[in-house]
Formats: structure tokens, sequence, C-alpha cells
């Protein structure tokens, strides 16, 4: 039986309904929130940069705590952070930092110029660090040239320093970690001391973090006053706690399958951009056929991204450039055209004389059927996916890329022996793909390309290239931005003639949140939207 509504059931509704308008309305206006519930997946230990387990989610909840020099912004270009500029020589072997004076440690001591070189310098003494020392290679020395400002010797130009050096070596207080003898298995008790917009205020192994608010930030008061980072075993468990409310957001991008269920939910935000991840196909270019610069254009003529973008990831991914580089980056060359065309792969081949000559529906070469394995790590439903649909186009023009499925010690083993490219390779074909921060320093284009394993670290081909060499080395040590986009360009228009690879597409970072608890939200690309700008003021951001 139904119940009128009494005037205080009335006024109670009206209270609740114009509560939660206001706390939507605040959430919206960027105004301050008392409590974020975010989800990931692991333990990320006691977040040190010594401790810390993975390069996402846990360098984005180590840089809560820490700062470093410089600080990508949402474009994902490095902008002045803790320093406010740098001078380089005109030999490009000296660059001289400027610092921030109103800067403190979370325990209140100041941020100096000492901690600065301190810092680098223990970094390369304790190399347990790998990220962070590889990231001072670079450096020679570093010395303290004033109250505010350092100065660092470098072994030769280095155009990559600001993104591979100030932007990502989070800096250490001398008075808390000089007397750190082993850094790996120091214990600070869960008092980690930055001069980040987030203090670690409790940690529970396998369970959560807890962080509030560094009201005193140089940069500005954070937007939200405590973060709770809870802690799930996988996908599932995580997705079933933000579709019960449990949690406010989630730090791992939802998969492809499940943006659209989680649109239908009501209050369910999806924010969704370019992570610059890559699936591609790789070959030895040493092999037949692959030594064929008409079928390596075929392969490309013949597969069509958009179809793999639509099918597989529907649509949250952007189609591949044959250039490498993903056209929303800045130094993306619009010059570079990638054709779906598979009647243009089929006259291709025939004008090289690698027909069908008895009528099986595949080519032969030499005598030999164009018939090769398709390598493919089987525990990646995406990925193997990828490799059926790409086995059926180039079935089209008369390929056979036979799909194996291995597990991915096996398939790493193939592509990358010890990720030593010295090493060689024992592959025909694979679906491969590299993470974010291969795309996001455009100097890094040298090293999938470069014939020298020095240089060419990333060179799972084998390919050769005078000119690519050529450009890669000046790539390498030219200071001028404006000439290292010159670079950049040419070397994009040779890997989409010459193809040493085939770049089919980048997916997309799609991540859920209720706007009405925290919306925030701003989407780096090549991050996604979990980083520490996403909690400050945008009059903060850099």
């Amino acid at each position: 039986m139904l119940r009128k509504a009494t005037p205080r059931i009335l006024a109670v509704s009206l209270v609740l309904a114009l509560t939660l308008l206001l706390v939507a309305t605040a959430a919206a206006q960027g105004a301050p929130v008392e409590r974020l519930r975010i989800g990931i997946l692991g333990d990320e230990s006691t977040l040190t940069p010594y401790t810390y387990v993975t390069g996402y989610p846990g360098w984005n909840l180590l840089l809560l705590q820490y700062d470093t020099l410089y600080q990508l912004d949402l474009d994902g270009v490095p902008q002045p952070w803790l320093a406010t500029g740098a001078t380089v020589s005109e030999d490009g072997l000296t660059v001289t930092i400027d610092l921030r004076t109103d800067v403190t440690w979370h325990d209140g001591e100041p941020f100096t110029a000492a901690d600065v070189k301190f810092t680098y310098d223990y970094f390369r003494a304790h190399p347990e660090a790998g990220r962070f020392a590889r990231d001072l290679r670079p450096l020679s020395a570093i010395e303290v040239t004033g109250d505010a400002q350092v100065t660092l010797t470098l072994t030769a130009p280095s155009p990559s320093l600001a993104l591979g050096t100030l932007a990502d070596v989070p800096i250490l207080p001398e008075h808390i970690w000089a007397a750190v003898e082993t850094p790996a298995e120091h214990d600070f008790g869960g008092v980690n001391i930055g001069t980040g917009p987030y203090k670690l205020a409790e940690y529970q192994a396998g369970q959560f973090y807890r962080f509030v608010a560094n009201e005193a930030y140089f940069a500005g008061a954070p937007l939200v006053k405590e973060l709770v980072v809870v802690q799930f075993a996988d996908d599932a468990g995580s997705l079933a706690a933000f579709r019960a409310g449990e949690v406010d957001m989630l730090v791992r991008s939802v998969a492809p399958e499940q943006i659209e269920l989680l649109k239908a939910q009501e209050g369910v935000t999806i924010a969704q951009g370019p992570l610059f991840t890559t699936q591609m196909l790789n070959y030895d270019i040493g092999r037949t056929p692959f030594n064929r610069l008409e079928v390596r254009k075929a392969i490309s003529l013949a597969v069509n991204r958009q179809d793999l973008v639509d099918t597989i990831y529907l649509g949250a991914a952007t189609v591949g450039s044959a250039g490498w580089i993903h056209p929303a980056s800045p130094y993306f060359n619009p010059e570079v055209v990638t054709v779906y065309d598979p009647e243009a792969a089929r006259s291709l081949l025939d004008e090289a004389g690698i027909v069908d000559s008895d009528g099986d529906g595949i080519r032969e070469l030499d005598g030999e059927p164009l018939t090769f394995e398709l390598l493919v790590n089987g525990g990646d439903s995406l990925r193997l996916r990828i490799a059926e649909l790409v086995h059926e186009m180039l079935l089209q023009v008369g390929m056979d890329a036979q799909v194996a499925a291995v597990e991915q010690g096996t398939w790493e083993e193939a592509v990358w022996p010890g990720f030593d490219v010295t090493q060689g390779r024992n592959y025909d074909m694979a679906v491969w793909g590299w993470s974010a921060s291969v795309q996001a320093d455009p100097i890094r284009i040298s090293q999938l390309v470069h014939s020298d394993p020095a240089l060419g670290s990333l060179n799972l081909t084998g390919f050769v290239n005078e000119r690519a060499d050529e450009l890669s080395a000046q790539l390498n040590s030219e200071t001028d931005p404006a000439v290292r986009e010159q670079l950049l360009d040419e070397l994009q228009l040779i890997i989409a003639d010459q193809l040493p690879f085939v770049l089919l597409l980048y997916p997309d970072g799609a991540y859920a949140y209720r706007a009405s608890v925290y919306d925030g939200w701003a989407f780096m690309n090549g991050q996604g939207i979990f980083h520490k700008l996403s909690l400050l003021p945008e009059t903060a951001r850099p």
C-alpha cells in the first residue's frame, strides 16, 4: 500500500537532494573534497624511490609525495617545477638550473640546491634504483653554484635531458637520506618525507594506502584532503567494488568491452584519451620474405587498421601511423600518410613476381609458399585477437601468417632474447608493442631503427638504413628544437617508406570515475588521469 508523504519526509528528501546537488556542484567546480577512494591492482610496497614496484601506478603514487625539477604538463611536455628554468651552454655540455626558494619538505625543513646535488649523486652511488641511475647517465658532475642554483656537466649534449632526467628523477631530502646506506632495504616506518602535494599517513600491506594533503604545497593546496588507495588482487575485484560504490575511481584503464557498460551506469564518467602505448607487427628483416620491401609494403597495405580499432578495441584506440609517432603527439609529421589498400598490395606483389602459381590461394616467392609464423603472447587476449584478424587480412592478398600462441616468456625470448638486441632474434613475425615511455620521448625513435645496438637498443627487426643511422645519431646530440623537429620529420618518412615494422594502432586509456565525488581529473597525454596535476587547482598546473 502506498503511503502519502508527510511534510517531515518531504523535508528530509529535499535536504538530501540539496546535499547531493551541493556535493556534485562542489566536485564540478573544483572545491575541496574531504576524501577520495581510488582502486589499484596489487601492492606498490612502501613507495620510496627504491621500493615502489611498477612504472604505473607506482611512479604516479611516488610522485604524489616527491617532486622533480621539471613536471610534465597535460601535453606531456616538461615544464619547470622545483626549478624555475634552465640555461644550456652553447656547446650543450653545461646546464645551469635555477631553483625555487619557496619550497619546504614535509617536515618543515627548507628545500635547497644541496638537496638536488645530493639526490643526483646518491642515485649514481646507489644504482639499485635502475630507472633513476639510468636517467643520470648523461651527467659527469653536478655542483651547487648558488644559493638556489645547480650546474650539471654532461658527457655529451642531451636533447632528452628535460624529459629523461629533470622530469623523472624524484628529489630526496639530504637530511633524511644521507644516513641511509642500504636504500632498498631501509624502513622509514611509513613516513616518506618529500616536497609533494601529499604525505603518506598510513600503509597496510596488501590492503590500502592513506595520503593526506600537504596544505602548504608550493604550487597550491590539493583539492582532495585525503586519498585512500585501495588494493585489489585483479580487475574483476576492482570493477565490482567500483560498481558497488566502494571506490570512486579506477586507476587502471578499463577494458574496451566495459566502457559502454560503465557509461550506462548512473553517475559514472569515462575519461578517454591517447596513452602512446603501441600494438605493432615486428618481423626479422634478415629473413625471407621480410627482406623484400615489396612484401613489407604489401603487409602494411593489406592490414585494415581501422577494422582492428573498431573490432577489437570497440573504437577505444587510434589508428596507427606508418611513421611510428602518434598523431596526437606534437612531434607527429602530418606528411606521413598511412593507407589501407589490399588491391594495391596484390598489384605490388604481382609486379614483384610473387604470384600464386598453383592456385591454392598462397603466393610463392623463389618457389616457396609465402607462409610464415605469426608469434603472439597467448595470455594477452587483445593481442591474440589482433593476430587472428591480421591472419585473415593477409590471406586476402595471398600471404599465410600462421598464428602461434605461446606463453609470454617464450614470446619475449624469441623476439628480444635476454632483452638485448646483440643476442639477435628467433622469429618470423610477431605481434609486439612498447609502453608509453618509448613514444613519449620522441628521441627514442632512434633506438627503434639505428643499426648499431649501442644506439638501436630497441631495434628488434634488424633494420639497417644508412640515412636512418645518420639522422638518429644527429638526433641524439642535437640541442636545437627546430633542427630536432626536422630530423624527426624525416625519420618518420623513412620509417613509413621502408617499414622496419608495421604500426597497427595505439590503444586509448579509458578511466572510470564518479564526477559527483570529484571531477577535477585531467587527461595527460601518455599518462591518463591519475597524476598529481589532477589533484591540484587548474591555476597550479604548468
